[in-house]
C-alpha cells in the first residue's frame, strides 16, 4: 500500500492558513497601509497558484462525474447560504450566480480543471503548451473576466497542468536541494515579492480576476506583467515545497481538512467583518495584524476539527450520488461494455 505524502498535507495546511489570514486582513483595507500590505503581497503572490499546483498533483481522471459534481454542489450550496449570511449581518451581497462570489470562484474553477484531466493525461505536451498560452494571453479577451470565474480559470490553469504532469518530481526535487540552494531560491522568491511591494504593483494583478483592459495596458505589457507575476508565484511555491518538511503533525491534519476549512471559513470571516472594517481607525497596523493572526490561527484550528470535514464530505457525496442516480443504468451499461471490450 502506498504511504501518504505528508509534505502535501503540510503544504496545504500552511496555504489554507494563509488563505484565512489573507481574507481576514482584506476586511481591514490593508493595501494602502505600509505594514499590512507587506503580508498581503506575500500571501496573494502565491497562495492560490500553489493550491492549484497541489490540486494538480492529486487530480485523477477516475470517477470524473463525481469529482466535478462535488465542487459544483459545494458551489451552489455556498452561494445562497452566503447571501443569507450577508443579509443577516446587513452586509452587501455583491455577487451573482454568473460571478461566483469572492472565494467561491475556486470551486467552479476546480470543476473546469478536473474536466481537463483526461486530456492532460492523453495529450500532456499539447495541454501544457496550451495552458501556458491561455494563462499568459487570456487577458486579451475582453468578454472573459470575473464572469463564471473565466479569468482566474485561465490564468491559474498552467499551475494545475504542471502539478498534474510534473508535481511529484518537482516536490521531490525541491525537498532534496542542499541548504545553500534552498537559501538561493528563497532569496529569489522573497526578492521578487519585495519588488512587488516596493514598486507598489497593482495588487489586482495578483488576484488574476481581471483582463488587460481593466489595467489599461497594451498586450505586450499585459503578457509581460502576467509572466512576472507567474514567476513570482512559481518561486514562492518552490520556496514552500523546499522548507515544508515531512512530519505528520497538526499542520498536516489541517492540510488534510483544507477543503472544509476553505468552504466554511468565508462565513467566519464575514462574521468578523463588522469588527474589522474600521479597525485601522481604532488600532495601529501592528495591532490589527496581530488580531488577524490570532483570529486566523483560531479559525483554522477550529475548522480543522474532524466533524466539519466529515459533515462536508457526507453532504457533498450524498447530494452528488442523488444527482447521478438517474444515470446509474447508463453508467453500468458503459462499464459492462468496456469490460466486454477489454476481454
Amino acid at each position: 500500500m502506498p504511504t501518504r505524502d505528508h509534505r502535501l498535507d503540510r503544504a496545504k495546511g500552511i496555504l489554507i492558513f494563509a488563505v484565512v489570514l489573507g481574507h481576514l486582513l482584506a476586511r481591514t483595507g490593508p493595501w494602502d497601509d505600509e505594514v499590512l500590505s507587506a503580508p498581503m503581497y506575500l500571501i496573494y503572490s502565491f497562495h492560490m497558484p500553489a493550491f492549484v499546483f497541489l490540486a494538480g498533483i492529486t487530480a485523477k481522471s477516475t470517477r470524473l462525474p463525481e469529482r466535478v459534481l462535488t465542487f459544483l454542489v459545494l458551489l451552489f450550496t455556498v452561494l445562497p447560504l452566503m447571501w443569507g449570511w450577508l443579509w443577516l449581518f446587513e452586509l452587501d451581497a455583491d455577487y451573482s450566480f454568473l460571478t461566483p462570489f469572492w472565494y467561491s470562484w475556486f470551486l467552479l474553477s476546480m470543476a473546469y480543471w478536473i474536466i481537463t484531466v483526461p486530456f492532460i493525461e492523453r495529450f500532456p505536451r499539447t495541454l501544457l503548451v496550451t495552458s501556458v498560452v491561455v494563462g499568459l494571453f487570456g487577458g486579451i479577451l475582453p468578454l472573459l473576466d470575473t464572469e463564471l470565474s473565466a479569468s482566474r480559470s485561465m490564468i491559474f490553469w498552467p499551475f494545475f497542468v504542471v502539478g498534474k504532469l510534473y508535481g511529484k518530481q518537482i516536490l521531490n526535487w525541491a525537498g532534496g536541494l542542499r541548504i545553500w540552494q534552498k537559501l538561493f531560491f528563497t532569496a529569489a522568491a522573497l526578492g521578487t515579492i519585495g519588488y512587488f511591494y516596493l514598486d507598489e504593483v497593482d495588487h489586482h494583478w495578483l488576484y488574476g480576476s481581471l483582463n488587460f483592459a481593466h489595467f489599461g495596458v497594451s498586450i505586450p505589457e499585459g503578457v509581460g506583467l502576467r509572466l512576472i507575476v507567474d514567476i513570482g508565484a512559481l518561486l514562492m511555491t518552490l520556496m514552500l515545497l523546499m522548507w515544508v518538511g515531512e512530519k505528520d503533525n497538526l499542520i498536516a491534519k489541517i492540510g488534510r481538512h483544507s477543503l472544509a476549512i476553505y468552504v466554511i471559513h468565508g462565513f467566519v470571516v464575514r462574521g468578523f467583518q463588522p469588527l474589522l472594517d474600521d479597525s485601522l481607525d481604532v488600532y495601529s497596523a501592528p495591532i490589527v495584524l496581530s488580531i488577524c493572526l490570532l483570529l486566523a490561527l483560531l479559525t483554522t484550528y477550529v475548522l480543522s476539527w474532524s466533524p466539519f470535514e466529515r459533515s462536508l464530505r457526507w453532504y457533498s457525496s450524498t447530494v452528488t450520488n442523488l444527482l447521478l442516480k438517474p444515470f446509474a443504468p447508463l453508467r453500468t451499461k458503459a462499464g459492462g461494455h468496456s469490460e466486454k471490450t477489454s476481454s
